[in-house]
């Protein structure tokens, strides 16, 4: 006869505290077996699990009407010691490209032996927007249509999502809501359109807050956030992270993005993630929490009589209109005093487009 074994409670104990989790054991990604030029595709990422070093990965986010897989850019790179998970993310408008510059510049300077927490970088979020040359998501079904991924954040899970909506959903699930503790998703104006560097932040998170002011900005406006965009729907979840906003689209701004390169720096500084000590911005950064648009009443070529960053009294003469022969059509005022956040860069404008975009 087989002995009976005795289960006393401290057995029990020992014997759930020696098993490993089912989370545990699982792999920290989820690889699909496919290669892509060498380069592992994934559709889940737990990037505080992988090993120290740098990891590139294509993330499998959706499918084109062929048939063929949409692979976003994700790269992590784990440092030798804990900390905090900072997500970056870029170009989630298809045209805004100096987002990708900055994260590859970032991603050159950081050393996995002197980095403490993780970095994941998505250098190109809009995969099809970026092949489309065009800032939203392009939608063959249906006749054709163009969506603005950053209304749309988080997604749609399950057989009842759109397109663009299983697209987020995807990338929300499998790679952005479970690898940030704090985010910066950067952007540009867009077409014939140039902001300065530029933050979005809602004040009312103190971390958030912290942050506008550590990346070194010419402004910065305190907003409570837009329904759909990636910044407020990570605030939802309690995750801190603000808007970076890097001049102008459809172009590489070398002083804008080594500026954003170093206030990133400084946010991981801040944070305790590279050594050194945080920085005093080299400019002081001007803060509103409103700003007004004066728009084209009617098509015409603009000729603007202020630049970004400009102070502007209420009633100052910011832009005038002509029509094709030159001739005078009006003259467009500041509704208020402020400050020029944003400048239209392409003199032709249609009836509705903006001039200027003035600070407050």
């Amino acid at each position: 006869m087989m002995p009976v074994r005795t289960i006393t409670l401290g057995l029990l104990v020992s014997l759930f505290v020696a098993a490993p989790s089912r989370a545990s054991m699982m792999p920290p990604m989820e690889d699909t077996g496919d290669r892509v030029g060498g380069v592992t595709v994934i559709t889940r990422l737990e990037a505080e699990r992988l090993p120290e070093g740098r990891h590139d990965f294509y993330f499998r986010a959706g499918w084109r009407n062929t048939g063929a897989p949409i692979h976003v850019p994700v790269v992590v790179v784990r440092g030798a010691k804990d900390g905090k998970t900072l997500l970056l993310t870029a170009a989630v408008h298809g045209d805004e490209l100096n987002g990708i510059a900055v994260l590859h510049r970032l991603l050159e300077k950081l050393d996995p032996k002197t980095l403490s927490g993780t970095v994941v970088a998505v250098p190109g979020l809009n995969q099809p927007g970026i092949n489309a040359n065009n800032r939203r998501f392009p939608v063959s079904a249906g006749g054709g249509s163009l969506v603005d991924l950053n209304r749309n954040f988080p997604g749609s899970v399950g057989e009842s999502g759109s397109t663009s909506g299983r697209y987020l959903g995807a990338l929300w699930q499998g790679l952005i809501r479970q690898n940030a503790d704090f985010a910066v998703d950067i952007h540009t104006q867009t077409r014939g359109a140039a902001y300065p560097l530029f933050v979005f932040a809602d004040f009312g998170n103190s971390t958030a807050r912290a942050a506008a002011h550590t990346l070194g900005p010419d402004m910065i406006k305190n907003d409570a956030g837009q329904q759909g965009t990636l910044e407020t729907s990570l605030m939802k979840e309690g995750i801190p992270a603000v808007t970076l906003e890097v001049g102008a689209p459809k172009q590489f701004q070398g002083e804008l993005i080594d500026r954003a390169v170093w206030g990133l720096q400084n946010l991981m500084r801040a944070h305790r993630m590279v050594p050194g000590s945080v920085e005093q911005p080299p400019v002081k950064a001007i803060v509103g929490s409103n700003y007004t648009n004066v728009y084209a009443d009617r098509g015409g070529i603009a000729v603007l009589h202020v630049g970004l960053k400009d102070a502007v009294k209420k009633g100052q003469d910011v832009a005038t209109l002509y029509d094709a022969f030159g001739h005078e059509i009006r003259t467009y005022t500041a509704p208020h005093d402020g400050w020029v956040l944003a400048v239209a860069t392409d003199p032709v404008r249609e009836a509705g487009s903006m001039l200027v975009r003035i600070l407050q």
